[in-house]
């Protein structure tokens, strides 16, 4: 019993993954090479006295020779090569709660990248680049889309699982400026030319100057029609009723303000003839899983005309890591609920819980885990694997329409007894 006291508490304070430390309208320090190499002691030095296993996926001789290479390598490197080489020893420990906060530090291309399998789909973008939306990305600069890919591995923890790396590499790294220069994928920081091809097969280039770090993406365009649950990417947590079916469909997208907006959920469902709810939680990053337990599993838990097999459904996806995995099991342990998706882009046993700290030159911000959590300790998976994979899917994708929530809703409906 105090054992589970104990990891109650700690449990309160699982932090969200780099989404959620954002530091908009940084720079890249500008540091001289005796001040990087002092950084570079502390991060060294907090990883592996800090972390609860350091070298539990790249052995202690490997990490050593990385930082050995970096530490020789400082004086003749730029800036943002420095801070590169910094987010890839964080890289190496494995786990995504070990991590450099890049968050709203390097420039970037206005586009939102997603993969469909093997290829790279331009599904956001500036208005001034309206013809890359729903291309595929062939080359960026004079290399290949899978080069780039193998490249930004060195940044991406390769200790979660496939679908984490998949959603790392889209949402932090393949549009980011400075870690594409570092590594040689573009020639220096400025406008790269992208290989694109349409739906027809026709290909062309397109220049696209990068906009400054810590710019809101809120001006971007997606390609009508938006299917459901690509819309509203901005909002926590938000819900639109869908009449023909009698179904709730909610995005869960993080735990701000989950207490106030769970409510308005829940009042519209007790107000409204509802017989099916879906919890969609493919983008959700994480946060204190606990409150996703009070807020919205519990209740849920004891509505038993929506807690019932066929009537509530939950979609996962590789977005959905640290918390958001947590509340996963929870959905499948408390209640009736379908997993509906990919696989969650976090291992269910892990290291997890960020420790926090501030490299005293650069003010970056490093973290590392600090706890091993077993959310599933019967088993060796390494993610949590939905009851009915369904991955997403281009070609429905679009014409407006979401390969997951299709199936959910082409799926019969049972009346529940009175």
């Amino acid at each position: 019993m105090r054992r589970n006291a104990f990891l109650m508490k700690q449990a309160l304070w699982i932090l969200l993954l780099a989404a959620n430390f954002a530091i908009a309208g940084n720079s890249i320090p500008t540091l001289t090479a005796e001040q990087w190499r002092h950084d570079l002691g502390d991060l060294v030095n907090v990883i592996t006295t800090k972390h609860r296993d350091p070298y539990h996926f790249t052995s202690k001789a490997e990490f050593d020779l990385a930082v050995s290479d970096l530490h020789e390598q400082i004086p003749s490197m730029k800036n943002y090569q420095v801070v590169v080489g910094f987010q890839h020893l964080a890289a190496l420990i494995g786990d995504g709660h070990t991590f450099l906060d890049t968050s709203g530090l390097y420039e970037r291309f206005p586009l939102e990248v997603f993969w469909f399998g093997s290829d790279l789909r331009v599904i956001r973008a500036a208005p001034e680049y309206r013809q890359a939306l729903g291309t595929r990305i062939i080359a960026i600069g004079s290399l290949p889309i899978r080069e780039v890919q193998s490249r930004l591995q060195q940044l991406i923890p390769q200790g979660e699982n496939p679908w984490y790396v998949l959603s790392n590499s889209a949402q932090w790294q393949l549009t980011a400026v400075e870690p594409l220069a570092a590594l040689g994928v573009i020639p220096k920081v400025g406008p790269s030319d992208f290989t694109l091809e349409d739906d027809s097969g026709q290909r062309f280039k397109l220049r696209i100057r990068p906009i400054p770090a810590g710019t809101s993406d809120s001006g971007e365009i997606a390609r009508s029609p938006v299917p459901l649950p690509f819309q509203h990417p901005q909002d926590p947590f938000w819900f639109r009723y869908l009449p023909d079916s009698k179904t709730v469909y909610a995005d869960w997208r993080s735990y701000q303000d989950l207490e106030a907006k769970s409510a308005r959920l829940f009042e519209f469902i007790g107000t409204h003839p509802v017989n099916r709810l879906i919890i969609d939680m493919r983008w959700n990053a994480g946060g204190n899983f606990t409150k996703g337990r009070e807020y919205l599993i519990y209740k849920i838990t004891f509505m038993p005309k929506l807690n019932r097999a066929g009537h509530l459904f939950v979609i996962t996806g590789r977005g959905t890591f640290s918390a958001a995995m947590t509340n996963v099991t929870d959905f499948r342990r408390e209640t009736e609920a379908i997993l509906v998706g990919e696989p969650t882009g976090a291992r269910p046993n892990n290291f997890m819980e960020n420790y926090l700290v501030t490299l005293p030159n650069s003010k970056l911000r490093l973290s590392c885990a600090m706890h091993e959590y077993r959310f599933q300790p019967d088993s060796h998976a390494d993610a949590v694997f939905p009851d009915k994979r369904i991955d997403p899917d281009w070609e429905l994708f679009r014409e407006g329409q979401d390969a997951a929530l299709r199936w959910i809703l082409a799926q019969p409906l049972e009346t529940p007894a009175l």
